[in-house]
């Protein structure tokens, strides 16, 4: 007879819900984690294909680097504290701090090294009458980093402060308030007005494919990000399941249940108890943690009662994040004579061309190898290697007319579209950057934004979560501890996307899921 009464139920087993989940059983509490799929990880799973040779191919889906991960790290600092000293088995590879990232266009390529003081010096070379107003620049970048670290340093843990605490902490904010309302409200390129030099700002953009946002739009995220990123970048060794199963082992360990193929279906209220209704029956919970986008815990799950007209309303104006195409490709062309384990980003256009600048549509191509990332991580046989393009070939808005069809089951139409354009993709990717790939394809696999909406319920298959724009970022993020007592909320909707940003989301609403314990 299965167990259906829990402390705590969390719904979705992004990084978001798999740290939640860690930290909570680690503090005593009877948890169950729902996940839809037949297997935990969201954007952390990777997938394992079959190449015409026989040899297996291993790719990820939402790891390609991650930030933060050496000693004292941010993204370190939270694995400790999501799932204890066993974090620490964990090994990462440093990605090529020679390039983390190359930026490869028609008429100029440039290179993303480790230590924001090493790309100064590498732009002042390739641009040496902007020397001044790259340093000018760049110390505004550096500038959002430490103002956000500061405020983070002084509002930590305010609220379990006492009154005289909150207030000396609220003191200390208070003349960084005109640098962070600025850092907050404003977009990128609001933020870097004074720089008129389309070839530094070209540059700053290059970098959005990394929160999916152009200057003109985006939020200061994407500078923020670019700073995080040049203290070095890292992936797992073993890959994203040696991630995913450090979280397993941690929830199943201190007695947690992890239910597979149980996807949420209703949230409802009765009395005290949350009923949790899923395709595996009925569970009740005293506290629930919604790892899922907002829309799908306030639309979709939710009973409209439930939500406020704010909320809704709020959930009607959110803009979606952007979506892509996915070519996931097995080869025996030798990578390494090509790339190394940093990514590339390739532009199909001019970078002198000032008329290009702020387009929504970037014409980029992000390549990943996690054989190049991981040698020894059993991605792909000896000689072979796994290759993971990125496109913004993607609008949600092509793909959407066959939105309601089932994976595997769409229309002929469906599929002649997307191999259409896999093999325009492939072909690019031949011309511009690997000779004879298409000749020495051993597998190879498309997916388009619905491969998203189907298996992380992302709306409109983004990738982020809600677009990071001012709008939607900081102040107005959705909030981790809902107006329903007893329901809290983590992921992307909540904080900025990417794994570090979720994976501390999913400890926040824990803590704060405690304290409902402790009145």
């Amino acid at each position: 007879m299965q167990k259906t009464i829990f402390d705590t139920i969390v719904i979705g087993s992004g990084i978001g819900g798999l740290s939640s989940a860690s930290l909570l059983t680690r503090k005593g509490l009877n948890v169950l984690l729902c996940e839809k799929m037949n297997e935990i990880g969201g954007y952390l799973n990777n997938f394992t294909r079959t190449g015409i040779s026989g040899d297996k191919y291993t790719f990820d889906t939402g790891v390609h680097y991650i930030g933060g991960c050496m000693e004292g790290g941010f993204t370190s600092g939270c694995l400790e504290e999501a799932v204890g000293e066993t974090s620490k088995g964990l090994k990462w590879n440093m990605v090529d701090p020679e390039k983390i990232n190359r930026y490869i266009y028609n008429d100029f390529e440039y290179r993303f090294p480790l230590g924001l003081s090493n790309f100064v010096k590498l732009l002042s070379y390739k641009f040496p009458d902007a020397k001044e107003t790259i340093h000018k620049t760049f110390e505004i970048v550096d500038d959002i980093e430490k103002t956000f670290e500061k405020v983070g340093r002084i509002t930590e843990n305010i609220e379990t402060k006492s009154f005289l605490g909150k207030m000396r902490a609220i003191s200390r904010v208070v003349p960084l308030i005109p640098k962070l309302k600025k850092y907050t409200t404003k977009t990128s390129r609001e933020i870097l007005s004074d720089v008129s030099d389309y070839r530094i700002l070209k540059i700053l953009e290059s970098f959005g494919g990394e929160c999916g946002v152009n200057l003109v739009e985006g939020s200061s995220v994407l500078l923020f990000l670019l700073k995080m990123y040049s203290h070095g970048a890292f992936y797992p060794h073993g890959g994203t399941r040696a991630l995913i199963n450090i979280f397993r082992n941690t929830i199943l360990k201190n007695g947690g249940t992890i239910k597979k193929n149980a996807g949420v279906t209703a949230i409802r209220k009765e009395g005290d108890l949350f009923k949790i209704q899923t395709n595996k029956g009925e569970f009740t919970s005293k506290t629930v943690i919604s790892n899922t986008d907002a829309k799908v815990l306030y639309s979709d799950l939710l009973p409209q009662e439930m939500v406020s007209q704010k909320i809704r309303k709020k959930i009607q104006n959110t803009v979606p994040s952007a979506s892509n195409f996915y070519t996931f490709v097995g080869t025996d062309l030798d990578l390494s004579k090509y790339m190394t384990s940093g990514n590339v980003s390739l532009f199909d256009q001019n970078f002198f061309d000032e008329k290009l600048f702020s387009k929504l549509g970037f014409n980029c191509y992000f390549m990943s190898s996690p054989t190049l990332k991981d040698p020894n991580g059993g991605h792909s046989a000896k000689g072979k290697y796994s290759l993971e393009i990125i496109s913004d070939a993607g609008d949600f808005g092509d793909w959407e007319q066959w939105k309601n069809s089932k994976p595997y089951q769409r229309p002929i139409e469906y599929i002649k579209k997307k191999e259409e354009i896999g093999w325009k993709v492939l072909k690019l990717i031949e011309q511009k950057f690997l000779p004879n790939l298409t000749s020495h394809l051993d597998f190879v696999e498309f997916a388009t934004p619905l491969t998203n909406l189907h298996y992380v319920s992302a709306p409109n298959g983004s990738i982020y979560g809600p677009a990071q724009i001012p709008s939607q970022n900081y102040m107005n993020f959705f909030p981790m501890q809902t107006k329903i007592p007893g329901l809290y909320h983590c992921g992307s909707s909540t904080y900025f996307g990417g794994i570090p940003s979720c994976l501390k989301t999913g400890i926040d609403a824990a803590k704060k899921l405690l304290k409902y314990y402790k009145k």
